[in-house]
This record gives structure tokens, C-alpha cells and sequence, in this order.
């Protein structure tokens, strides 16, 4: 993905979105390593990633899922808050710095960030978008849950309540 980076809108707003929800990432990080289980669980065991919570298969094209699909929970990593981390714990209504957000924004290089995150596009107004979100990621999760599931089993973290 192209960087879309954009420092100085950024800068002006104080990074809110990466105060509010730390991105969601896509599975492809996780299945390009040669053992993806353990990829995942080494992430979520570093205290830099969890897994959120989304329930309900989503709509696709106008279609509603199958009504067993309806209330069916899929897991996909993010990073972690700093509360999420006990480093600064905020309460559950307010909201909490991504891990990676240090003092002149993301500590990633854009090409290591999730896939949510390179998704966002500021805009001026600080009506920024991101056209891959909880719904895309839901719907690209959803066939790999079994991973999520070996992941946890290795002994990753639990996930967060539902966001």
C-alpha cells in the first residue's frame, strides 16, 4: 500500500484516532510467517497486540448472513491500548493511546502498521476515513478463526471486552 501519511494534519489534530482505537490489522501479516498460529501468539503475548471482538457476520452487498451467523463472535488482532497494557489505565469510557503512538505519532513505519491504520486517509477538517474498518476486517477474520483459536491456545492473551 502507498503511503498516505500526512505528519503536519496529524500533528494538528493530536493523532485522535490513534487515541481512541488503535487500527485493525488484516490477516495477511500473520499468514505470510511460516508457522501463522504462532506468529499470532507471539503478538498477542507481547502486550503490543489483543484481539477485539466483533459479533455478526456482516452484511455483504445488501445480503444479511445466514441467521446462524447472525450473533457469531470473530476475533482480529490490534494493538493494544496503554491501559489495555497497565501503563496508565483510563476509564472504560475514556480513551486510551495505542501502544505504538509515541510523542511525534505512530513508532511504526508505515509499512509495519495495521492494516486499518494504512486504510486512514487525513483529511483537512479532521474528517479523516479509513475504507478498510471493523466491518472489512470482520468479513477477512472471519474464514481464519481457527488460527485466532490456535493462537489462544499457545497461550495468547484474553481478548478485550467487545469494543
Amino acid at each position: 500500500m502507498t503511503s498516505n501519511e500526512r505528519p503536519d494534519l496529524c500533528a494538528e489534530c493530536g493523532g485522535q484516532c490513534c487515541l481512541a482505537r488503535p487500527g485493525i490489522e488484516a490477516p495477511d501479516r500473520f499468514l505470510a510467517a511460516p508457522d501463522p498460529a504462532s506468529a499470532l501468539a507471539d503478538a498477542l503475548a507481547s502486550g503490543d497486540w489483543v484481539l477485539a471482538e466483533h459479533v455478526g457476520v456482516p452484511w455483504v452487498d445488501g445480503v444479511e448472513p445466514p441467521e446462524d451467523q447472525r450473533r457469531l463472535l470473530i476475533r482480529y488482532p490490534r494493538p493494544a491500548t496503554l491501559a489495555e497494557q497497565g501503563q496508565g489505565a483510563a476509564p472504560r469510557d475514556q480513551p486510551a493511546p495505542c501502544a505504538f503512538l509515541g510523542p511525534a505519532g505512530c513508532r511504526l513505519p508505515f509499512e509495519a502498521r495495521p492494516r486499518m491504520c494504512q486504510a486512514l486517509a487525513p483529511s483537512p477538517g479532521f474528517e479523516c476515513e479509513a475504507g478498510w474498518g471493523r466491518r472489512e476486517a470482520a468479513l477477512a477474520w472471519l474464514p481464519h478463526q481457527e488460527l485466532v483459536d490456535a493462537a489462544t491456545r499457545m497461550g495468547a492473551r484474553p481478548a478485550p471486552p467487545v469494543d
